[in-house]
C-alpha cells in the first residue's frame, strides 16, 4: 500500500516522521542491505558515524538497531542533552561507547529515548554536522529543511527561537544568506517549534 508514493509498510521513526518524504532513503532498484542482506528498494543516504564504509542500509535495520549494533555506529553527530551538547563515539580498544558533553568525557548514559535517537533513528543532511534539538525533557521530531517562504507562515510560533538565534549567531530570517542552513524541529509534547542553523 502506498501513500504519497511511499510504501506504508516501511517502519515509522518517532523522532524523524518525514524521513522518507525528505529523501533520507533513496528509492531505486532492489539491492542487498549491508546489514541483513535482504533485498531492499530503500537505501539510507544520511549520516552514519562508524569506522566501516557502509553503503546500503535498509530502514528496518536502522529501526530495530541492527545497523548500529553490527557496525558499532551512531546516526547522530551531536544532540542537545541536559548538560549541553552530547556526542557518542565507539572506542574499539574498550569495545564500548564513550559519551562526551562538549570535549569532556562523561559516564555512560542509560536513557531509552537517547538510545532510540542515537542508534535507531536516521539523521538528516546538513552543511555542518547535524545537531538534534530537545524540548520538554525529550528529543524533538525533525520536521524538515526550513526556508524563508515557510518563515512567514510560522513567524509567530518561531519568535522565541529567532530571538535566541539572533542573540547567539546574529542571524535574522529577514536577511538570510544562500549559505545558511535552517533545520526545523517540533516538540512532541507541547508542539513548540525549534530551529537549528549552520553555514556552508
Amino acid at each position: 500500500m502506498c501513500k504519497n508514493g511511499i510504501d506504508e509498510t516501511l517502519p515509522h521513526f518517532k523522532y524523524h516522521p518525514n524521513a522518507y518524504r525528505l529523501g533520507l532513503f533513496k528509492q531505486g532498484p532492489a539491492r542487498p542491505c549491508t546489514v541483513c542482506s535482504r533485498e531492499t528498494n530503500y537505501v539510507y543516504s544520511g549520516p552514519f558515524y562508524c569506522i566501516d564504509d557502509v553503503d546500503a542500509i535498509c530502514p528496518w535495520c536502522i529501526h530495530d538497531g541492527q545497523a548500529a549494533q553490527k557496525f558499532n555506529g551512531t546516526f547522530q553527530g551531536a544532540v542537545e542533552y541536559t548538560n549541553g551538547l552530547l556526542s557518542v563515539v565507539f572506542n574499539d580498544d574498550t569495545n564500548q561507547y564513550m559519551y562526551f558533553v562538549g570535549n569532556e568525557q562523561v559516564e555512560s548514559i542509560h536513557d531509552r529515548s537517547l538510545h532510540e535517537l542515537l542508534f535507531r533513528t536516521p539523521s538528516y543532511s546538513s552543511w555542518q554536522e547535524p545537531q538534534w534539538l530537545r524540548h520538554c525533557d525529550d528529543f524533538c521530531a525533525f520536521i524538515g529543511y526550513f526556508d524563508q517562504d515557510e518563515w512567514m507562515d510560522l513567524k509567530e510560533e518561531l519568535h522565541e527561537e529567532m530571538v535566541r538565534l539572533e542573540a547567539s549567531y546574529g542571524l535574522s530570517l529577514n536577511h538570510l544568506a544562500d549559505d545558511n542552513g535552517l533545520y526545523l524541529f517540533q516538540c512532541l509534547t507541547c508542539g513548540k517549534y525549534r530551529l537549528h542553523t549552520d553555514y556552508s
